[in-house]
């Protein structure tokens, strides 16, 4: 218990040093991938807490203009710190993974190939994060995708999401 607050702590200290604007695109990301999933009992709380360690409040993200995918990553791939991609990575995965969804798996995919990452930094987030959660990929993820129905689709979930999360 206390190791999960010192690495929240610790986490908050390095995603208080990004700019907020920044955070409200790393929220974004987390809050499409969360669309896969619905809304459900939990989301509320997963915003939240989603929140709390990004150092927003739900004021900050419904302020926010809804960003399009292309801003998405435009504002997330030049993150340099590792530790923060890790963030991402495991943020945005998880709800794919609870998903179990072939198109939530192949929009991650791509998500992942959008931003340029070190596919070893991705494999091994992506890896660590099935460890944490005990969860694994049901679906064999091809490389082939369709991306440019792929962004309409995204953001339509970002938008229903969105939505939900500030009408919560």
């Amino acid at each position: 218990s206390y190791h999960i607050i010192y690495k929240n702590n610790q986490m908050k200290q390095r995603l208080s040093a990004l700019s907020k604007e920044t955070r409200c695109y790393i929220m974004s990301a987390i809050m499409v991938f969360e669309g896969f999933n619905g809304v459900d009992a939990m989301t509320e709380t997963r915003g939240e807490m989603s929140l709390d360690v990004l150092g927003l409040s739900k004021e900050d993200i419904m302020s926010f203009p809804m960003p399009e995918y292309s801003q998405i990553i435009s504002h997330l791939k030049i993150i340099n710190d590792p530790e923060v991609r890790h963030f991402i990575l495991s943020n945005t995965y998880l709800p794919v993974l609870r998903s179990q969804k072939a198109d939530a798996y192949r929009a991650f995919k791509q998500f992942c190939s959008d931003l340029k990452w070190s596919s070893s930094e991705v494999k091994e987030s992506m890896e660590l994060t099935e460890q944490i959660s005990d969860i694994k990929p049901l679906y064999n993820i091809t490389s082939s995708s369709k991306s440019g129905c792929l962004t309409v689709i995204v953001f339509a979930i970002l938008s229903s999401t969105l939505l939900a999360f500030t009408v919560i």
